[in-house]
């Protein structure tokens, strides 16, 4: 179990994304995703760690189509579907992933 990380001593903006996405770690994750009453599993921490990957080589997160794209070729076809993903992060896939991941809100979510 990683170690329990207090939010209040993060630097959050108005949607819960941390500030510095270069202060990120599991716990950080973790930690976000517990205050949003959602588990991370094995499988999240798939899909989170592909978007921090794909955020760290372009400085920006994919729009959901692009990032099935990504998840056929780097993950699993089974996991390349919006169904599957909506399973994982129901409150939006992207958006959540990139919150998890320590990322910026993506610029294409509402």
């Amino acid at each position: 179990m990683m170690d329990n990380v207090d939010l209040k001593n993060i630097r959050l903006d108005e949607n819960g994304h941390l500030q510095d996405y270069s202060c990120w770690d599991k716990s950080i994750g973790e930690s976000l995703a517990r205050h949003d009453k959602l588990l991370l599993s094995r499988e999240h921490w798939q899909i989170i760690n592909l978007m921090r990957d794909i955020y760290l080589q372009t400085e920006t997160s994919p729009p959901m189509r692009l990032f099935i794209k990504a998840i056929r070729n780097k993950v699993s076809e089974e996991s390349a579907n919006s169904r599957y993903l909506y399973r994982l992060f129901p409150d939006g896939p992207v958006r959540l992933a990139c919150k998890y991941a320590g990322l910026p809100k993506p610029k294409h979510c509402m």
